[in-house]
């Protein structure tokens, strides 16, 4: 399928949508909607590949009843608030292996869905970052802007 780019080079498109046949009118619906549904795979393909989480986890995928300890309903309502739009803070924590990975990079995955930029860190990796950096405020000044950091 070709993309608008493409085919902006090989049609001239009218400036009145009146002008327009129903028939044609129709493929321009279709073709503008494929190519919207394209954009917006690649820009969460390309979100997903910046967020550096090395595999997908889902919250539905997630066993409550492993730990019913984990409260379901807190992490839930958080996930409904407006984290993505206004500052906030989770800490979770816990022993190894009870899910605060799983349920960290879920919580990225969603906002990536939503168009959020995000960066999954280990606490690891990012204390390597300042001795790698060319500019150690420009390296600041990157994960300040982030709006999705999540440091395991």
């Amino acid at each position: 399928m070709m993309t608008l780019s493409e085919l902006w080079r090989c049609f001239k498109l009218l400036t009145d949508p009146q002008d327009l046949s129903d028939s044609e009118r129709s493929f321009l619906q279709r073709l503008l909607s494929e190519e919207q549904k394209l954009r917006e795979k690649k820009r969460i393909e390309h979100l997903l590949r910046q967020s550096a989480i090395k595999r997908i986890k889902l919250l539905k995928e997630f066993d409550w009843t492993f730990n019913p300890k984990i409260p379901r309903d807190k992490i839930l309502e958080f996930l409904n608030t407006q984290f993505l739009k206004k500052p906030s803070n989770l800490v979770l924590i816990g022993p190894a292996g009870v899910g605060k990975t799983h349920i960290a990079t879920s919580l990225c995955h969603e906002a990536i869905l939503k168009g959020i930029q995000t960066v999954f860190l280990s606490l690891f990796d990012l204390n390597a970052k300042p001795n790698k950096a060319k500019n150690l405020y420009s390296l600041i000044e990157y994960y300040a802007r982030i709006p999705v950091l999540c440091l395991d």
